[in-house]
């Protein structure tokens, strides 16, 4: 992948539920919002918002517009893309939000026709429990080497750690990516009753904008616990 613009000097990876399609390459509308207690954002960009741009998981700039209502002293921005060209649409995908160049004094901002948005999501916390982080090399149908434990009422979330397993550059692209980025990622489960006594496994499977394909997988196990 590449780095959309030497000049800007941050980005964020935005995840994208695209699930519920067959499987094929499409085309979807996406709609995400950026978090107002986000200071690193809000203290580095613009006021007109024209250093804000959104890009596919190549770098390539997108279709876009700030939704009505965009404003910088309350910190609310809603951002639209028409026509994301994605390769998988029963997946999760990524876009990214670039900021953060004070000279920018054109506006990316466009017109655009939006219909059933797919829900971005920008997360500022850190993985803090429940962190699988080896990519599998073993068979699916071998004990992975990590588990976990919750009851059959508890939601929880599991955290897989795939930066480590991406391909590095030889040398940085607009002197910022030195490394291979997601282009789709697959998330598996090859049991999922989630009944207490039972223990199933979760994966994923990571496409890269290299062409490079690992799996990461976890076991669940359901206990529930006398009172």
């Amino acid at each position: 992948m590449t780095w959309y613009n030497e000049e800007y000097r941050r980005r964020q990876i935005v995840g994208i539920d695209a699930t519920g399609g067959t499987g094929v390459s499409g085309t979807i509308d996406l709609e995400f919002e950026v978090p107002a207690d986000w200071d690193d954002f809000w203290d580095n960009i613009r006021s007109d918002f024209k250093d804000v741009v959104v890009t596919d998981s190549q770098g390539r700039l997108v279709q876009f517009r700030r939704k009505s209502g965009a404003n910088y002293s309350t910190r609310t921005l809603t951002l639209q893309v028409d026509g994301l060209n994605i390769k998988n649409d029963d997946s999760f995908c990524v876009v990214y939000l670039y900021f953060f160049n004070p000279d920018e004094t054109s506006d990316q901002s466009d017109t655009v026709t939006i219909d059933s948005p797919k829900t971005g999501y920008i997360m500022l916390s850190a993985p803090h429990s429940r962190v699988v982080s080896q990519a599998s090399t073993s068979s699916a149908l071998d004990t992975p080497v990590q588990s976990f434990v919750k009851s059959s009422v508890d939601e929880v979330h599991v955290f897989f750690v795939i930066n480590q397993n991406f391909a590095k550059r030889f040398a940085p692209y607009n002197e910022r990516n030195d490394e291979e980025g997601i282009e789709w990622i697959d998330v598996k489960s090859y049991d999922d009753s989630g009944t207490d006594g039972d223990s199933y496994a979760i994966a994923i499977q990571v496409y890269t904008t290299l062409g490079q394909l690992f799996e990461i997988r976890a076991i669940l196990r359901v206990i529930d616990l006398l009172p």
